[in-house]
């Protein structure tokens, strides 16, 4: 199946950011190694990867300047985790005391039963 997105004429290839863009969501649509897509579309299948690269970084930059949180959220976050920790490994504690009397071999004689 070829896949027709024109590409720049043969020689030193510049390619559109809208060019690069429709590749990549060919190739992560398709399923297909980057390889056959790469073919089909005349292209190496290394510039996919590059291409693939650099629209990572922009995005993780991107993200990178807005999910900046202040000091006082994140300590307040830390504090919140620090008491659900507390909370929970006083939870496990009871949790196994009740384990170990429930797990208990009950005595013969118990109070109150006959022998």
């Amino acid at each position: 199946m070829k896949t027709q997105i024109s590409k720049p004429a043969r020689g030193k290839a510049s390619y559109t950011m809208e060019y690069k863009q429709e590749a990549l969501k060919l190739w992560r649509a398709s399923g297909r190694s980057a390889a056959k897509v790469a073919s089909e579309l005349g292209i190496r299948a290394a510039l996919l990867y590059r291409w693939a690269r650099m629209e990572r970084v922009a995005d993780a930059a991107e993200t990178g300047a807005k999910s900046r949180r202040s000091i006082e959220e994140l300590e307040a976050e830390n504090r919140r985790l620090r008491e659900e920790n507390t909370k929970l490994l006083e939870q496990r504690e009871i949790l196994k005391k009740s384990l170990g009397i429930l797990s208990e071999v009950p005595h013969r004689g118990m109070p109150g039963s006959k022998p």
